[in-house]
């Protein structure tokens, strides 16, 4: 599998097509599961998911698919996380590194030094939401930016910045701006969180734009995001889909690694866009929210020989290393939610081993979707999600799911992420 980006950083987006699902005859989707995911009927419950390449392929994968799926389900309160980035353009100088009292706190992040000036663009990140977004573009909506704080100005004498929401189609009419500048100079570093409201309207249908500064107005620095995602202060249910981790070639041995490297502040920054949510933002109770993690891994624990990392290591490439791998990393996770104020067991946890690669299947995928099932079953809070089975193999081939339409591939056409994904929703709602 080749290398993508490890974390989201351009636009939400959603799909342009439909795929018409049925799931397989004698599929059945583990009763925990459905119940995990009822409860978004009634109240919000964010969905937290970590995987390979597949999560984000081709700038679309689980995260966009699945989260669409699952958003015109159950419904949906809010956006993924766009979260800002450097960039660095071919042959540049590389871009400044933030203050050490600043970049290990934001959990990813753009910024500008004091005395430079620099442009919004596709580059750092655009948080777009498309006309067709389950969250509801006509709806009440509430634009979270989180931004860092600094000591001093650095000499510069117009630090600030004003976030604006327009209209991301002509005449680009802006909707909503802050009444006044956002200074960033506070005495100290810390990462403050902004809001800026959208008041619903039934009338409006057009793709929106939520920015921290206006369109080719320059970023004068000292200027830092992280993180930013849209939230409907109208659903009280339904679901968040947020992205925690995508990384082309890694394995679930990865993942437990990258979490225990991270920074608690950094970890914190992500989880408490999330819990802040809960049960809504203008009350938020951390202690109230629920969470389903959904893990998508396989194809490349095939190829890890190091030990597992959890407390029955093996090799992580054998069932057992695989089944210890996913102990670690809900470890990880649950020590990380309770730490951030989440209740302890109010995380579901969903195993997406690998789509189905062929018919007989590939042997080490099989072996690892039994070894999740048993350890789901020993569980109260776990299910299997058998990708093999919502959409089987022949299906996949006739339909021309894979990549490029091939026999087999590590990864899907988007109309193939679309068809599993709308399989196990429909599933779920049963």
């Amino acid at each position: 599998m080749k290398p993508s980006a490890l974390l989201p950083f351009l636009t939400i987006a959603c799909s342009a097509f439909t795929v018409t699902v049925s799931a397989a005859d004698g599929v059945t989707i583990d009763p925990k599961l459905k119940a995990a995911f009822a409860a978004a009927k009634t109240e919000r419950v964010a969905v937290i998911a970590l995987g390979d390449s597949n999560q984000r392929f081709g700038g679309h994968g689980w995260s966009r698919h699945m989260a669409r799926a699952l958003g015109d389900t159950f419904g949906c309160y809010g956006t993924d996380f766009l979260l800002y980035r450097q960039w660095q353009d071919k042959d540049a100088p590389p871009p400044s590194v933030a203050p050490a009292g600043l970049a290990d706190r934001a959990f990813s992040y753009w910024y500008v030094a004091p005395g430079s000036a620099e442009q919004l663009s596709w580059k750092p990140g655009l948080l777009t939401v498309p006309a067709n977004h389950p969250v509801g573009v006509s709806g009440a909506l509430r634009y979270h930016l989180n931004y860092g704080t600094f000591p001093e100005a650095g000499g510069a004498t117009d630090a600030g910045f004003s976030p604006v929401v327009r209209r991301d189609e002509k005449p680009w009419t802006v909707l909503a701006a802050a009444p006044s500048p956002v200074n960033p100079v506070t005495g100290e570093y810390g990462i403050a969180h902004y809001t800026l409201d959208l008041p619903a309207d039934a009338a409006r249908a057009w793709p929106l734009q939520f920015m921290p500064v206006p369109m080719r107005k320059p970023v004068n620095g000292p200027f830092l995001v992280s993180i930013a995602h849209v939230e409907n202060t109208g659903r009280k249910n339904g679901i968040a889909y947020y992205t925690l981790y995508a990384a082309g070639g890694k394995s679930l041995r990865d993942m437990v690694t990258r979490l225990r490297a991270m920074k608690p502040a950094r970890a914190a920054e992500f989880f408490a866009g999330i819990l802040r949510l809960q049960p809504s933002s203008d009350a938020p109770d951390a202690s109230r929210a629920k969470g389903i993690v959904m893990i998508s891994s396989g194809l490349n624990d095939r190829n890890s020989q190091a030990p597992s990392l959890g407390p029955a290591p093996a090799r992580s490439s054998t069932p057992e290393g695989y089944a210890d791998n996913l102990q670690a990393l809900l470890t990880e996770l649950d020590t990380i939610w309770t730490r951030n104020g989440g209740g302890a067991g109010s995380l579901h946890f969903a195993f997406m081993v690998s789509h189905t690669l062929g018919d007989p299947e590939d042997a080490k995928l099989a072996s690892y979707r039994e070894a999740a099932r048993a350890f789901a079953a020993r569980l109260p809070d776990a299910s299997l999600v058998d990708l093999s089975q919502l959409v089987p193999y022949a299906e996949m081939v006739s339909q021309k799911y894979y990549d490029k339409g091939r026999a087999t591939d590590a990864h899907l056409d988007p109309r193939g992420y679309e068809a599993i994904s709308r399989a196990l929703a429909a599933g779920l709602a049963e």
